[in-house]
């Protein structure tokens, strides 16, 4: 089984040891996982990266821009720099247009190379264009098993 992610860089109140406990328990849910495929951006996507390779699985990074390593400052720079050097690398190319839709076609390379999605999400609209809830919303065109976790309600369940 394939499993991907979609989910928030950052919301105030996010308790992000939570949604680590949470990514994990759906993971063990899930079973056996063949791949995890991530973005590897701040919050939701480096957390579920780092489960991924905790359990043992290999990591798909996709990259969505040549220059995406500018979008990282800090400890998620160092991080995200780390979960490359440990990653497989799918970098998405011949995207026409913003930077926000070479983020949103990521995302649904993200889920069309998904069996499951892991969608950290509280279920607001998206703040921009490929943010969560676009992704999600393609997700259930798309029929994908969607667990979601809502991060500021601390509820799980199934989309």
């Amino acid at each position: 089984m394939i499993v991907g992610i979609t989910g928030h860089q950052s919301r105030e109140g996010i308790d992000w040891s939570w949604v680590r406990t949470k990514i994990r328990e759906e993971l063990k849910t899930l079973g056996h996982v063949e791949e995890g495929l991530s973005s590897l951006a701040e919050g939701a996507d480096q957390v579920f990266a780092e489960c991924i390779l905790d359990r043992g699985s290999p990591l798909r990074a996709v990259i969505p821009t040549d220059h995406y390593v500018k979008y990282f400052r800090g400890r998620s720079r160092a991080t995200y720099l780390k979960l490359v050097d440990q990653a497989k690398i799918d970098n998405i190319e011949g995207v026409v247009g913003s930077e926000e839709d070479a983020f949103f076609k990521a995302g649904r390379y993200i889920v069309d190379h998904s069996d499951v999605i892991i969608a950290v999400w509280d279920q607001q609209p998206a703040q921009g264009k490929g943010g969560t809830a676009d992704v999600v919303a393609y997700a259930q065109q798309r029929q994908r098993d969607i667990r979601l976790i809502n991060p500021v309600d601390k509820t799980v369940g199934r989309i």
